[in-house]
């Protein structure tokens, strides 16, 4: 499915009636022209339209604190950031995500600013395992945020800063996640869902009505994500740059 179909039929399943043409083209001319002039510019090495998911994910991230991207996104009524995070949402929406794992915990691997034993806790982390899950079981009372279960088996060490753009404190640091259901963690990974400071949940609308219902969301609604100021950092780069409005 190309990112043009995926927009039709995402905005067809969340609003009833598919993304007008108009649309369509401003997005994939937002994306088209942000990756044509950051090749010019030497901040990425290859077109946005050829990465996988976690290449993105570091791009979009430098592309965002650029200042002739800042400059010309706020020109622009925010187009150019809106079709670069739509964008990952498609790209997010076709990942394989057990070959983007291997990859990085490889990644790890080689790296050879690490010892063993941060080696190892690393990829446990990665894993969804290890030290940082458990600081976060601990956090939240083993429940997740939104729904309170309390079933280990589906509960999701979920990182607010995306793994591919957080350094390795950052990977392991408890103020950079939340503990969510297995539903919830893809929602939130994949920019549908966040959070802000105060615990207010924010629903994309690429999520349909029905849907919203179906998982007994409500815009506006308060969860007890135990803020602080330590999440701020995180917080706010889901929100500018993951989150899809």
């Amino acid at each position: 499915m190309t990112f043009e179909q995926w927009l039709k039929e995402i905005y067809l399943k969340s609003n009833g009636k598919p993304l007008s043409t108009s649309s369509v083209e401003k997005y994939k001319r937002g994306l088209s022209t942000t990756s044509m002039e950051m090749l010019k510019k030497g901040i990425i090495r290859k077109p946005l339209e050829e990465m996988e998911l976690m290449e993105l994910d570091l791009a979009i991230s430098i592309i965002m604190n650029t200042k002739s991207f800042i400059d010309k996104d706020i020109k622009g009524d925010r187009m150019y950031s809106n079709s670069l995070k739509r964008y990952r949402c498609y790209v997010y929406h076709n990942a394989d995500f057990g070959k983007k794992e291997v990859e990085e915990i490889e990644n790890l691997q080689k790296d050879i600013k690490l010892t063993e034993t941060e080696k190892e806790t690393l990829i446990k982390a990665r894993k969804g395992q290890g030290l940082f899950r458990d600081k976060l079981k601990e956090k939240y009372n083993n429940r997740c945020i939104i729904t309170d279960i309390n079933i280990s088996q589906v509960l999701i060490a979920s990182h607010i800063k995306p793994w591919a753009v957080s350094n390795n404190e950052e990977r392991l640091s408890v103020d950079n996640g939340l503990l969510l259901s297995a539903t919830f963690d893809r929602l939130f990974d994949s920019g549908l869902i966040t959070f802000k400071k105060d615990g207010t949940i924010l629903i994309s609308n690429l999520i349909s009505k029905d849907n919203i219902e179906k998982l007994h969301l409500k815009e506006g609604q308060v969860y007890d994500i135990k803020y602080n100021p330590d999440m701020d950092e995180y917080l706010t780069y889901h929100n500018d740059v993951i989150f899809v409005r």
